[in-house]
């Protein structure tokens, strides 16, 4: 079932690895390739790349994406070395605020809009590396994963590893104290690497949807 997509981003972050040759090099072509991706599966419910939004007010900009978010059931936010500008305040910055709004029930005269489905898409780094974000055990025990989501801004990381009853053990190497189990439902906005979500799209999408239904489970944060 096709769903409607709607991307959050770092639009000119250039501290990623080119998704084609002939892209520019910046957040955005990785946006152009699953729009492309999208045609005759999923609807595409971002700005469009012709589309030019600087000459607007950012309360016209807001209103804007709103109404794309409203018109939207899945919200992926496009995770990127640089997309924290650590000069503003967060509540001053695009992404937490299409997070914030995409994890909302909103409501108009005629119809409602439940939250989003959630997932973090991690891109590359321009040395084609996801470390600065992934970063694998040394335990040869449990080969843990550790996603730091301190990298991120708080309202992402707050729903991370947000489940309220968390499927979790201990590894008894002393390396590691309580970790995760293997699974796919420990985060209300799920983590995944790029070439991950790339190779097996639609399964994803469906996991972010399935955690959706089950959004009482979480301990969701709404508030940048």
């Amino acid at each position: 079932m096709g769903r409607k997509i709607f991307v959050s981003y770092k639009h000119r972050d250039v501290g990623i690895q080119k998704v084609t040759l002939l892209g520019s090099g910046t957040a955005r072509d990785y946006v152009d390739y699953l729009e492309r991706l999208f045609q005759g599966d999923h609807i595409y419910k971002g700005e469009r790349g012709d589309e030019d939004l600087g000459a607007f007010k950012d309360e016209a900009i807001q209103s804007h994406l709103r109404e794309r978010i409203f018109d939207s059931s899945v919200t992926l936010v496009l995770i990127s070395k640089n997309m924290k500008d650590l000069m503003q305040m967060e509540q001053d910055q695009w992404i937490p605020w299409e997070v914030s709004y995409s994890l909302r029930s909103k409501w108009r005269e005629d119809r409602t809009s439940s939250a989003n489905a959630m997932l973090a898409v991690v891109l590359p780094d321009e040395n084609g590396s996801y470390a600065y974000f992934v970063e694998q055990s040394a335990c040869m025990q449990c080969a843990t994963i550790t996603w730091r989501t301190d990298k991120l801004f708080n309202i992402l990381g707050k729903n991370m590893f947000n489940r309220k009853k968390p499927n979790q053990a201990r590894c008894g190497s002393t390396l590691c104290s309580t970790v995760y189990h293997t699974g796919n439902d420990h985060s209300y906005i799920h983590p995944v690497r790029w070439d991950h979500f790339i190779a097996n799209v639609n399964h994803y999408i469906d996991l972010a949807i399935r955690v959706r239904d089950r959004i009482d489970e979480y301990e969701v944060v709404k508030v940048i």
